[in-house]
């Protein structure tokens, strides 16, 4: 079934004049959706809507929170934030042929309601669910007249390359150059690390370092806080009173390699008490659970728990000893795992499974909070395992539980929600001077332009 023309939406129009600047987000998953980039974004546009008028268009959450009714198709305002959810379609995610609908569905749904609306926007910020919205935006954004700012949570096509996704060879050109465009083009491109910026700024990109600003993903440390094991319900719940939990908790693709994690733990020289905890789900979890049932382990050492509803995210985030952070070694660059902040924020120390060049493990190291593990090594993963394992044994003042105190610390310092959020802020300001400045350029040295003139910008040319 098609779905319905979105630009036949209703929206609700000002009666009143906002002296704020508005800011307009694009990306598909959003408020109810309860995947991570949809939390994040939900809560850096609460935060922001103290400051801004902001605006979202979005479309349909694949996990949609329990007992969060929402309008499907339509507008509507919540915690400050004026949500546009459109229709598209919604094929199941195990069929990679439906995902590539899924994404191209939204990407047209949303570029036909962006071509049609008649509200106009200060900022167009374009996210990456899916990676092809910054062309919308930038031709939305050319329109109307406003800067356009890219904020990538993941680089494609380079992701789907590095894990062998692109069987076409003129695929990833084309993406890349067609991107490339709307990047060089753009206000400001903001990215999650360091290692994002070495990507951008490389051979296969060529963009200009100044224009690339580094904000980091957060957590929330007001609501996720550290549990001590004792009193943790999670621990109860799933009988783990006793042993050494080491959890994996978060999305279940292909860049996270968990088969090696879960082979890991059929190594000699895994402890014996430590138990694998895998919270989460995706598409590799039934892969994954074949996998785990073919190495013949022994009883209760891996298990499989699906997603936790956001209020119970602190007791099982702080149900582990230790938890895993895994990347495939090909994606460095590409993006950088939100999941760790989270961590940070109940106090948990980390085992970041990763190449050395990327933010998570250089954060790791800086901030001392756990250890760094190649990827690939099943082997190397286990006498991680077992160093947290035999360090969490010695007295309350040991190396572990100081590990902890360091990334509470660290969390709370400089990946806290009013952090980023203060931080984004700061950019969108920044952003706006500098178009204040080159309208007030502009009027000084062009002519004036007839009031009947068509003002509505020439637009962007593209075929996809």
């Amino acid at each position: 079934m098609i779905p319905p023309d979105p630009t036949e939406l209703v929206e609700p129009k000002p009666t009143l004049p906002n002296p704020r600047h508005r800011i307009v987000f694009l990306n598909r998953s959003y408020w109810p959706d309860i995947e991570a980039t949809g939390q994040l974004l939900s809560d850096l546009c609460c935060g922001l809507s103290r400051q801004f008028d902001v605006h979202v268009v979005c479309g349909q959450p694949n996990s949609p929170e329990t007992n969060s009714p929402f309008l499907q198709v339509g507008a509507e305002v919540r915690d400050g934030v004026t949500i546009h959810r459109l229709a598209h379609h919604q094929f199941a995610k195990k069929n990679p042929f439906g995902r590539i609908l899924n994404l191209l569905s939204f990407f047209y749904s949303a570029r036909r309601y962006l071509r049609k609306i008649d509200w106009g926007a200060d900022v167009v910020i374009s996210e990456t669910d899916p990676f092809l919205l910054p062309i919308a935006g930038a031709e939305y954004a050319r329109r109307v007249g406003a800067e356009h700012c890219v904020y990538l949570q993941d680089i494609y096509p380079d992701v789907a390359e590095a894990v062998g996704k692109v069987r076409l060879p003129l695929v990833a050109p084309l993406l890349r150059r067609k991107l490339r465009a709307a990047y060089r083009d753009a206000s400001r491109i903001i990215v999650l690390g360091r290692c994002m910026r070495r990507r951008l700024t490389g051979p296969g990109w060529g963009i200009q370092r100044d224009k690339i600003e580094i904000v980091p993903n957060w957590s929330d440390c007001q609501t996720i806080a550290p549990i001590d094991p004792c009193e943790n319900q999670f621990r109860k719940r799933y009988e783990l009173s006793d042993a050494f939990v080491v959890m994996h908790s978060g999305n279940m693709g292909l860049t996270q390699r968990l088969e090696v994690l879960i082979s890991a733990a059929a190594e000699p020289h895994w402890p014996a008490r430590a138990k694998l905890v895998l919270v989460g789900n995706g598409a590799s979890r039934g892969k994954l659970l074949e996998h785990t049932a073919q190495l013949n382990l022994p009883p209760g050492r891996v298990e499989f728990v699906h997603y936790q509803p956001r209020d119970q995210l602190t007791e099982s985030l702080s149900a582990a000893n230790v938890h895993v952070v895994s990347m495939h070694q090909s994606v460095t660059g590409c993006l950088c795992p939100s999941k760790l902040y989270g961590i940070m924020a109940a106090g948990r120390s980390v085992i970041a499974v990763a190449d050395p060049q990327t933010d998570l493990c250089q954060i790791v190291r800086e901030r001392d909070i756990g250890w760094c593990v190649p990827p690939g090594s099943p082997s190397a993963i286990a006498d991680a395992v077992a160093q947290a394992e035999a360090e969490s044994r010695r007295s309350s003042t040991s190396d572990f539980v100081n590990r902890q105190r360091r990334s509470r610390d660290a969390a709370i310092r400089h990946f806290d929600r009013p952090v980023i959020v203060k931080k984004f802020s700061q950019i969108l300001t920044s952003i706006l001077s500098d178009h204040a400045s080159d309208l007030t350029d502009h009027h000084l040295h062009e002519a004036p332009v007839p009031q009947h003139s068509n003002a509505s910008g020439s637009g962007i040319a593209l075929t996809l």
